[in-house]
Parts: structure tokens; C-alpha cells; sequence
């Protein structure tokens, strides 16, 4: 843990943000409501590679030293919240009809639509957009910060 340094730690905040926003997802498909079983394709392999990738960054960066390592590191490091944008902007594709139609339906519609299992699930699907731009965020400020400590 000595050897952390403010980008590791980002890093690892955005590693926490991912995994919290994928199993918000995961309980959004699997539970009742409006997008029970309606998955989005490819957002469990787009956000695992990222939470691998930073994962391999900063373990990288700790284990191993030198220019290739800082290199490979550094594209991990850009890839992983270019995995997490794609990731998030199917999700908001996927999403966006179904939310449009809960929240924006006629009144008459909206009786039959605004159940509380439809309204839960439109909640948890809002919480892992949010979640999930907060880790892109997160992830790219990491990408600034060094993640080895500099040589006294």
C-alpha cells in the first residue's frame, strides 16, 4: 500500500465505480420491471475489459518497472475508459425508448406504465448510467496521475 500514489488510488476508485455499476446492471435485467432480460449487448465484455485493464495498469505499474511497462500501462490505462464511453453509450441506446416511454407517456398510458416494479427498473437502469459515466470520469482524470512513485 506504500507504494500507492494518488493515481492508483483514482484508479482504483474507478475500478470500484465499474464493478458497482455493472452489478446495478445485472440486478436491473435480472429483477421485475420493465427491462427484466433486456440486456445490452456486449456492456459485460466492455466493462470487465476495462476493470481488467486498470487492474493490470496498476498492478503493472507496481510489479514490473521500466519504459515498456509505462508504455503498456499507458495504453491500458487510455483504453479503459474508452471501453467504459462505448459501454455506457449502448447503455443509454438501450435504455433510452424504455425510459421515454415510463416517464413521458400520456396520462392514460402512464397509469398502466408507471407500476412500481417499471419505475424501480427504470431507477436502477438511471443509477448504472450514473455510475458507469462516473468511473469514465474518474478513469480518464486517473490516466493523468503517475502511478509509480518517482525515484528519490
Amino acid at each position: 500500500m506504500k507504494k500507492f500514489t494518488v493515481g492508483a488510488w483514482i484508479t482504483c476508485a474507478a475500478v470500484i465505480l465499474a464493478v458497482a455499476a455493472f452489478f446495478v446492471y445485472a440486478g436491473n435485467i435480472g429483477g421485475e420491471g420493465y427491462y427484466k432480460d433486456a440486456s445490452v449487448s456486449n456492456l459485460p465484455l466492455m466493462v470487465w475489459g476495462a476493470v481488467i485493464a486498470l487492474a493490470a495498469a496498476v498492478a503493472l505499474s507496481l510489479v514490473m518497472g521500466g519504459k515498456a511497462a509505462e508504455i503498456v500501462s499507458g495504453v491500458l490505462r487510455i483504453g479503459a475508459p474508452a471501453l467504459l464511453a462505448v459501454a455506457l453509450i449502448n447503455l443509454i441506446a438501450g435504455r433510452v425508448d424504455g425510459l421515454g416511454y415510463i416517464y413521458f407517456s400520456n396520462a392514460d398510458v402512464a397509469k398502466e406504465v408507471q407500476t412500481a416494479a417499471n419505475m424501480a427498473s427504470a431507477q436502477a437502469a438511471i443509477w448504472s448510467m450514473i455510475l458507469l459515466g462516473a468511473a469514465v470520469l474518474v478513469a480518464v482524470v486517473a490516466a493523468f496521475f503517475s502511478l509509480r512513485k518517482k525515484a528519490a
